[in-house]
């Protein structure tokens, strides 16, 4: 099963994605479903405003901001496979609506946040506006891997 294009404009638009794939059936297209989908991406969205239990060591993260961090901005399509650190692992067989319920609160608290956010443990220190677009493309990258069955 080949992954589907998915491009997110706001917090709000991640927001839906995850309610409409709540309603629907979906077919994976990668090893997670819903439910670990959106327990990762809240993970990673709460850590960014109250901080990471870890980073990368700093040449990782210089190379990571030259070479990555731009592709992420503009919302490129990564073919590599990186595993998550320990620490943004979902719990496994995360039930899907819980799952979307943590994800929302996650997206409206990063979306109501008007102050400065944690420096990311891959690229370190980012604008708000640049924590925007990595979360978005995160939220891209693996909802994309959860494809609505078609209507019969």
């Amino acid at each position: 099963m080949e992954r589907r294009a998915l491009r997110l404009h706001s917090y709000v638009e991640a927001s839906r994605e995850a309610e409409a794939l709540l309603a629907v059936l979906y077919d994976r297209a990668g090893a997670w479903g819903l439910g670990e989908v959106a327990h990762h991406l809240a993970a990673a969205l709460e850590m960014s405003l109250d901080g990471f239990p870890s980073r990368m060591p700093w040449p990782v993260r210089l190379v990571a901001r030259w070479f990555v961090l731009g592709r992420l901005l503009r919302h490129r399509v990564l073919r590599r496979r990186v595993p998550a650190p320990s620490y943004l692992l979902p719990p496994r067989a995360s039930d899907d609506r819980k799952g979307v319920e943590r994800l929302q609160k996650a997206l409206a608290r990063v979306d109501a946040h008007t102050g400065s956010l944690q420096p990311s443990p891959v690229f370190g220190t980012l604008s708000a506006s640049e924590w925007r677009e990595v979360h978005l493309w995160h939220c891209e990258h693996h909802l994309s891997f959860l494809v609505p069955r078609a209507s019969p």
